[in-house]
């Protein structure tokens, strides 16, 4: 039985072992997979193709249209036509009329029409706005790309930066470990305060918890990884860079120095793009006091009989048109001319939009290499701080061991380093977010 239960036990640990994957990743894999499987990159996409759809939905307007139609009639009851009856009979009363009726058992017919749209305003600026949708479409898929991978690079920036919290603090969990054991027995022997050994385990407590702390962090960091880049949440991820070779990877001179282009910028060519849209939409509007004209053409065969004999050499007879319609707008109470004034404010308002968006995107640009620049400073100074607060703190255990402080001192070293390190995952994690603003502001995402 307990073989049994053991079989069991360990082919339900394989099961789980095969089900849940492991994938390593650098950050520039991450976003090359992140553009592959990412939910809202996979929208943009069906976005595109919707738009293409109506490029042709738009364009199939002014295509010839051919139409069949096909009726089979039997008339249980032929239409009754009355007529006064001093028609056929002078001696009739009048006010009389005589019952008629008209026509044939079975009536059927085949028709088959065509039209084709030979001029229409509208419809000429109505593809021209098609293409155009589809070409913001397409914009938007870049800007959802850019997105994308500034997303995945700042959630693996903020595991890198948990990774790092938690190493920290793990050392300095061992080290006060350490150091409980050592100050336990020397207390235990007689040459230690009861208070030390109580100051150590206090400080001990805090470490623990903020190690607790910090390795939920880095689950929930690791799971917001996975979701941005569309990885199942259940399976397993290692990153392969580490803090340093990202770092190394910046080139502050450059970016800062970089000149910034705005028509690189994706929002400032969908601005663009949606400026067009409103220009075409009034004159659209425009197009509404022109005439349109189109052909039409139509042939049919109608077969008439008391018996039904459309399939058995019944006689059918033709009827073949064909002509030209034209309609023009005369008057509709105002209404059109209101809507093309709508459509020029309209376009009047996006030409300001551009505008606005054009100076906000300098602003921007200016503003996030002001930002990376002190990102960088304050990042600088945090990490010469955190070796500064290190080696004050190994000082200081030297020292306890040596009897010269007390516990209490050696807690507030130890409190001083945990707070300076703080500081400097703070600065770590700003000064990536800082260059990832700053490369997708100048467009080298």
């Amino acid at each position: 039985m307990i073989k049994t239960i053991t079989t069991i036990y360990l082919s339900t640990l394989v099961a789980l072992a095969l089900a849940q994957e492991t994938q390593s990743f650098s950050l520039a894999q991450a976003q090359s997979y992140a553009l592959e499987n990412n939910y809202d990159k996979l929208n943009a996409e069906s976005d595109l193709l919707i738009a293409k759809k109506k490029v042709w939905e738009t364009t199939g307007i002014g295509l010839p249209q051919v139409n069949f139609e096909a009726k089979l009639q039997n008339f249980i009851d032929l239409p009754t036509s009355l007529i006064p009856a001093n028609a056929f009979d002078p001696n009739a009363p009048a006010g009389e009329f005589a019952e008629l009726r008209f026509g044939t058992n079975y009536n059927n017919s085949a028709t088959i029409s065509a039209n084709q749209l030979l001029f229409d305003g509208s419809y000429l600026v109505g593809l021209k706005a098609a293409r155009v949708y589809k070409e913001f479409s397409e914009k938007n898929i870049s800007k959802t790309e850019i997105q994308v991978k500034e997303d995945v690079a700042q959630a693996y920036y903020l595991v890198l930066v948990a990774e790092e919290n938690k190493r920290i603090l793990e050392e300095v969990a061992t080290t006060t470990e350490k150091l409980l054991s050592e100050t336990t027995k020397i207390y235990e022997e007689g040459f230690a305060e009861e208070q030390n050994v109580d100051q150590l385990r206090l400080t001990l407590n805090d470490i623990n918890n903020s190690l607790a702390y910090a390795e939920q962090q880095l689950s929930i960091a690791k799971n917001l990884l996975k979701f941005q880049l569309g990885y199942e949440i259940k399976n397993e991820i290692n990153l392969t860079d580490n803090i340093e070779s990202l770092l190394k990877l910046s080139d502050p001179e450059n970016s800062i120095s970089k000149e910034f282009d705005i028509t690189n910028n994706v929002d400032y060519q969908m601005i663009k793009v949606n400026e067009e849209l409103m220009k075409l939409n009034f004159n659209k509007e425009k197009f509404s006091f022109a005439p349109s004209v189109a052909a039409f053409f139509s042939h049919s065969q109608q077969n008439m009989s008391n018996d039904f004999d459309a399939f058995s050499g019944g006689k059918y007879y033709p009827q073949t048109l064909w002509g030209i319609s034209l309609q023009l707008p005369i008057i509709s109470g105002g209404m059109r001319l209101a809507k093309t004034g709508q459509a020029k404010v309209e376009y009047l308002k996006a030409q300001t939009t551009s505008k606005k968006v054009e100076q906000s995107l300098i602003l921007q640009a200016e503003r996030s290499k002001a930002e990376y620049t002190s990102a960088l400073s304050v990042y600088n100074n945090q990490k010469e701080g955190v070796t500064l607060a290190k080696k004050i703190n190994n000082h200081s255990i030297i020292k306890y061991n040596e009897g010269i402080i007390s516990s209490l001192e050696l807690s507030q070293s130890q409190n001083q380093y945990l707070d300076t390190e703080a500081k400097y995952i703070k600065s770590l994690l700003d000064v990536f977010n800082a260059k990832s603003n700053l490369n997708k502001a100048i467009g080298t995402n």
